[in-house]
């Protein structure tokens, strides 16, 4: 419909795929971003779509927030954005980060199928701090409970006094492909902020999503 047709053109203005002038469309500046090798790149155009969530959530909640993928054996972030507050938790849009310890990690590898989760957990697992999953069992039992509530907390896992929440992008076929996690300071991170922002959260994911899906099933067709 031409509503639909409209509905996408502005999404990939948005997202700086295409301009316009005079009512006119051309192709804009991030358009290279769009194609790699005759394939969507699909981790390029997820950072595009998700930062400026990641803006409105840390705005509002003056919170540090990042999108982080499962890379192989590790995790890694995609991108983030660092709180404005000067007593924040700070990372680097480079660092990567162990698959058992941590909300987005956990979150990443709870629906990976049982060959898989063997060669991540059946090797010896760091202990980063007290509060360190390291017996796989325990693990299992809870990512088990994470794969059905959609939802990953850190307890000061990996790092002493930071907890954090994360929340799945999922595809089409229901698997998770990214998380959006608010790591805290442990004291700022009580039951009532966790809710609110792991609330708030899903509602982005979800708009994600949707942008994600509309890009895609344009390009297929």
């Amino acid at each position: 419909s031409k509503a639909t047709t409209f509905r996408i053109l502005n999404t990939l203005v948005d997202l700086e795929y295409l301009s316009i002038h005079n009512k006119k469309y051309s192709l804009g500046d991030k358009f290279f971003l769009f194609l790699k090798n005759n394939t969507i790149d699909n981790y390029s155009l997820l950072k595009e779509i998700a930062y400026p969530y990641l803006e409105r959530l840390s705005l509002e909640f003056k919170e540090t927030f990042k999108l982080s993928i499962l890379d192989n054996d590790k995790v890694r972030t995609l991108c983030l954005v660092e709180s404005s507050d000067l007593n924040k938790v700070s990372f680097s849009d480079k660092a990567i980060y162990p698959v058992h310890a941590g909300a987005a990690s956990k979150l990443l590898i709870c629906q990976l199928p049982e060959y898989k989760l063997k060669i991540l957990l059946d090797k010896k697992l760091p202990k980063y701090t007290e509060n360190t999953i390291t017996d796989p069992q325990i693990l299992r039992k809870e990512l088990n409970k994470i794969r059905y509530s959609k939802i990953a907390f850190d307890n000061m896992e990996h790092s002493e006094n930071i907890k954090a929440v994360a929340i799945p992008i999922m595809n089409k076929n229901n698997r998770i492909i990214a998380a959006i996690s608010c790591p805290c300071f442990s004291d700022k991170l009580n039951e009532k902020k966790s809710e609110e922002i792991s609330q708030k959260m899903k509602i982005y994911a979800e708009k994600i999503k949707e942008k994600l899906f509309l890009i895609e099933d344009t390009y297929k067709k």
